[in-house]
């Protein structure tokens, strides 16, 4: 049997060619407080107004927030923010169902930054999702 913890910390690399394996990881460690929901490559990063200020203020294992888009219909993506209101970027659809339905009953969706790198040129950070109160 695989030593988990010799994957932790995790790399985007490793997410992306061995989600399963990553998500493994998670629920044997569970490295954060609260109920793990999922772990995930945030999305729309190349959009971020300064790029290597927003890439270096990033710590790993940092605390952001999911929140629902109010100018958005019901069950979209959820964006993840920094606690001095930057967005990052929006946890991919498929990774927000679960977390949309826990904030619209009032329970708060915690991430928390396991990974970041560039990527030819573009910036790329790996997410755990976190409910706070399951």
């Amino acid at each position: 049997m695989m030593r988990l913890k010799s994957f932790y910390p995790i790399t985007v690399k490793l997410l992306q060619d061995n989600k399963n394996l990553v998500l493994d990881v998670f629920k044997k460690l569970n490295p954060h407080k609260g109920g793990f929901i999922g772990v995930c490559e945030l999305k729309g990063c190349f959009s971020w107004e300064n790029v290597g200020e927003t890439f270096d203020s990033l710590k790993i294992g940092e605390a952001l927030w999911a929140v629902k888009n109010e100018s958005a219909k019901s069950m979209q993506p959820l964006e993840v923010i920094k606690n001095d209101g930057t967005v990052l970027g929006f946890i991919p659809y498929g990774e927000s169902v679960l977390p949309n339905m826990l904030i619209k009953r009032g329970v708060r969706v915690i991430c928390y930054v396991e990974a970041k790198e560039f990527n030819g040129g573009m910036p790329a950070v790996a997410i755990s999702i976190y409910s706070e109160d399951y």
